[in-house]
């Protein structure tokens, strides 16, 4: 197994050797305050997200929407940054940072392949129990968080969208404001991120997370 440690930290500590991307896909189920989310199955490996190393010219959203198609067949939307998990890799002790978004399957189909044998959708509860490593359990719970934020914010639009006519406007600005508000967060998100990357030395790695803020 490549991964030998279980560590998991909220922001790098240290310059990082290999920077990895993937996506906490997941699908409403109706019934379910919380969705179900996918997990894969690498041989001989582990259960884990959807992940994998970044390539050279990519941002580290490319390489999160590349990399979950590669091992799962889906055709993924990105929506939110949620967070980065750090650990350590290899009898060479590589430290290794992996970004995760959130995202919803937009098409395809799984078929098995030489990285991963087996997809399964699970409740967060089940995939706690199944996720190999507890660094994967629990960050989980920072999914869990934002999709509650993004449930509270939809319930908050749907009372607003009964508003009679002659408030129209300011319900407008108001849901103007939220989504200018939650980009604003996003944004400030890779912004602490970069910086993390140049306190390590790691001009290169800084530039690519603000490419993000361009694109």
């Amino acid at each position: 197994m490549e991964e030998l440690t279980q560590e998991h930290n909220s922001s790098s500590t240290s310059a990082v050797d290999i920077h990895a991307a993937g996506g906490l896909v997941y699908r409403d189920t109706s019934g379910k305050k919380i969705p179900e989310i996918l997990l894969i199955h690498r041989p001989n490996r582990d259960w884990s997200f959807p992940k994998g190393k970044q390539d050279p010219g990519e941002t580290l959203l490319q390489t999160a929407i590349r990399e979950v198609k590669e091992e799962t067949g889906l055709t993924c939307l990105a929506q939110d940054l949620v967070g980065q998990v750090n650990y350590v890799v290899s009898e060479k002790k590589l430290k290794k940072e992996v970004t995760y978004w959130t995202m919803t399957v937009e098409s395809g189909e799984f078929k098995p392949n030489n990285e991963v044998d087996e997809i399964q959708w699970v409740s967060v509860e089940e995939a706690k129990k199944l996720l190999t490593w507890e660094r994967d359990q629990e960050f989980l719970n920072t999914f869990v968080v934002w999709y509650e934020k993004k449930s509270e914010k939809s319930i908050s639009e749907n009372k607003t969208s009964s508003t009679p006519a002659d408030a129209e406007s300011t319900v407008q600005e108001t849901v103007e404001l939220d989504s200018d508000l939650e980009k604003i967060e996003s944004n400030l998100a890779i912004i602490e991120s970069a910086m993390n990357r140049v306190a390590d030395g790691d001009l290169d790695a800084a530039e690519a997370l603000i490419s993000e803020l361009t694109n």
